[in-house]
């Protein structure tokens, strides 16, 4: 009798770009961050035959990092493509907040191909001199695993940084010389794994680590102070207290509230959130400029909510090119922007007057006009109770419907939220 040989499938082939797409897929993650530069051209190929992925251009690196931060936070896992030097450095300092605040971001940067470093020539973007190696001992600083990868060992070492990513809730970094991403290689035929975690979710990690509510028990429990919204005002100029009131009744249940470092997080702070909204910011790196980078993360992350952000004019400024990259991408967030013609935490800090708290004032209406996108955003201006009160019942309907909003709400150059003013008095005190 004839003994049939059993049936075995050959193994699937994929490339090493390929490779980590198909685990960064795996982990959750749809849409990658990124800005094109000529070391990274085969990864971006990659992505883009991949109809799983979206590839989301961004105006800079820095704002594909905090993009990336935020969608990582709510979705588990964020990613983004930079080129070699210039376009990773750019990227240093919201890889470094997300260490800080426990956002797992695979950094995946593009190098120079490995036979043109071997020929022993000066490359562009690179430092004067032959050693390749100066980004990857930055970045070391600042993520939780490192891998530069090589045809023999990809797999395993791709597997290794992304496990550490997801266990520790750190950013890793992974650099792909051009001539190595197309290289074929065996395609995941397990599952990636990944050890029990061993972060501590405590502190100012509550969010990040989904222990809200159990937090929110705990105080209630314990009989511990929360911050509590004042009284609303009405009537005369807009001011800080009378902001926040509006605020608090413009939320509702599911809201992401993305809060920019300074007044619009303090304030935020003191809010008492509807049953499943969730208050979002960079609390312990506190790098201005993060949030509306952070608010097109988040949309992409989790569209089924509606997005709110509220930041400073100050922090507006430092990353306002993304407004053109998140309008362009048809989401329609609520932006509202502190007009108050500087930095007026740090007027808080100390010296008031000082001219250098002070930044030139744009007109943040007529923004939204000089970008093309396919669903222009409503922009509004309040600067008494009674406009804001108005804009933001014109904003919940004009959200409603998958139009962005952006209103500029106008406030003193020195007027601070409620709890800003105690720690500030409080601080003064200890001092």
């Amino acid at each position: 009798m004839k003994t049939r040989t059993p049936f075995i499938p050959a193994p699937r082939i994929t490339t090493v770009a390929g490779y980590l797409l198909t685990r960064l897929a795996e982990a959750g993650l749809i849409s990658i961050f990124g800005v094109p530069g000529d070391y990274n051209l085969p990864i971006l190929d990659a992505i883009a035959d991949r109809p799983d992925l979206a590839w989301i251009g961004m105006a800079t690196e820095q704002g594909a990092g905090y993009a990336a931060d935020s969608y990582a936070r709510l979705r588990g896992v964020g990613a983004l493509v930079t080129t070699f030097g210039v376009g990773e450095l750019s990227a240093t300092n919201a890889i470094a907040g997300a260490y800080a605040e426990s956002a797992p971001v695979v950094h995946i940067v593009g190098t120079p191909a490995l036979a043109a470093r071997e020929a022993d020539v000066t490359l562009h973007h690179n430092l004067p001199g032959r050693d390749y190696d100066h980004f990857a001992r930055m970045a070391a600083e600042i993520t939780a695993a490192q891998a530069d990868l090589r045809p023999a060992t990809a797999p395993e070492e791709i597997d290794r940084v992304l496990s550490t990513a997801l266990r520790t809730s750190r950013p890793v970094y992974v650099t792909i010389p051009a001539d190595v991403a197309g290289i074929p290689v065996l395609a995941p035929a397990q599952p990636l794994s990944r050890a029990a975690e061993d972060t501590d979710p405590g502190g100012h990690l509550a969010a990040g680590h989904r222990v809200t509510g159990q937090l929110r028990d705990l105080a209630a429990a314990g009989n511990l102070p929360v911050a509590e919204p004042e009284p609303e005002v009405s009537g005369g100029r807009l001011t800080q207290r009378s902001l926040w009131a509006g605020m608090q009744a413009f939320l509702r249940p599911g809201d992401l509230l993305i809060a920019d470092q300074g007044t619009a997080f303090y304030g935020a702070a003191g809010l008492t959130l509807p049953d499943g909204a969730q208050l979002v910011g960079q609390t312990l790196w506190a790098s201005i400029g993060w949030t509306l980078p952070a608010a097109l993360g988040a949309s992409l992350a989790v569209p089924d909510r509606r997005v709110v952000l509220i930041a400073g004019d100050g922090a507006m400024q430092q990353t306002a090119p993304e407004l053109g990259t998140l309008l362009g991408q048809g989401l329609a967030p609520v932006i509202i922007v502190l007009s108050n013609r500087g930095y007026t935490i740090e007027r808080a800090i100390g010296c008031p007057g000082a001219g250098y708290h002070e930044i030139p004032s744009w007109d943040w209406t007529a923004l939204p006009a000089a970008i093309g996108a396919a669903t222009p955003a409503v922009a509004l201006r309040a600067s008494t109770p009674d406009e804001l009160a108005w804009a933001l019942t014109a904003a919940g309907d004009h959200a409603g419907v998958g139009r962005p909003v952006l209103i500029e709400v106008v406030l003193g150059a020195d007027d601070i939220p409620p709890l800003l003013r105690d720690l500030t008095r409080a601080l003064a005190h200890a001092g």
